[in-house]
């Protein structure tokens, strides 16, 4: 049996060493793709078995990481992937992290911490393909890393405000897909989901360590107003 292909789409490379040492390890064959359009790319070129895909990866490029569920979902079985599993980025607990309502048209979803864990077994069940037993220190290593990655991600962000709040939103976006879903336009998403995007906020303010100061403008809302338009949610506040 040849190895399901498996394209792995984040802006971290930690994190795909990490997640391409566990997966090649269990029978995969991974690809790593470090922005939306070489994702895209890729789809349109090659029949991959799975897509893991970063909700929050960097839409600056015009492509965000929801979209690519439909890209992938448009091409197969020519090309595209067979099976889409969203990562959930940011490690660090929210009180707005809860099980998704709603997945934007992928198969299932993953936190970043449990990339080692649980994104083999997912992948084995959505592809109905016998699990390979597992290898607990590749295991072990790559899950200490992916620990470190996802708890400092924002940390390393917290330089470029637009970078973080966009990483912030990209995440609770994904708690609150029935709400987004029915939105009709980005006031009815913004009301929808308003005391998430207060958390989100707060959280931005806790990772530049702004508490107590005034940061310039509203990142968050500046973040969650452009996803929105990539997610076809534009309109007027």
């Amino acid at each position: 049996m040849s190895q399901p292909r498996i394209l792995f789409a984040h802006e971290r490379r930690g994190v795909a060493r990490a997640v391409q040492r566990v997966l090649e390890r269990e029978g995969f064959s991974f690809e790593h793709a470090a922005d939306g359009v070489t994702c895209a790319r890729r789809l349109d070129e090659v029949r991959w078995a799975g897509l893991v895909v970063d909700v929050a990866l960097p839409f600056a490029t015009g492509i965000a990481g929801y979209e690519l569920v439909q890209r992938a979902r448009d091409q197969w079985p020519d090309a595209g992937a067979q099976v889409v599993i969203l990562v959930a980025s940011v490690y660090r607990h929210t009180s707005y992290k809860r099980r998704p309502t709603r997945l934007y048209g992928a198969d299932d979803y993953v936190e970043i911490h449990h990339l080692c864990d649980q994104l083999p077994r997912k992948l084995y069940e959505q592809l109905n393909v016998p699990a390979m037993p597992a290898v607990e220190q590749a295991e072990a290593e790559a899950r200490e890393q992916l620990r470190v990655e996802g708890d400092t991600r924002m940390d390393d962000q917290h330089a470029d405000q637009r970078r973080l709040a966009s990483l912030i939103v990209a995440d609770m976006v994904l708690y609150n897909g029935d709400a987004i879903h029915d939105a009709g336009d980005l006031a009815e998403a913004e009301s929808a989901v308003a005391p998430d995007l207060d958390i989100a906020r707060q959280l931005f303010a806790q990772v530049v360590r702004a508490e107590g100061t005034a940061v310039p403008g509203d990142p968050i809302g500046e973040a969650f107003a452009s996803l929105m338009g990539a997610m076809g949610r534009g309109g007027p506040t």
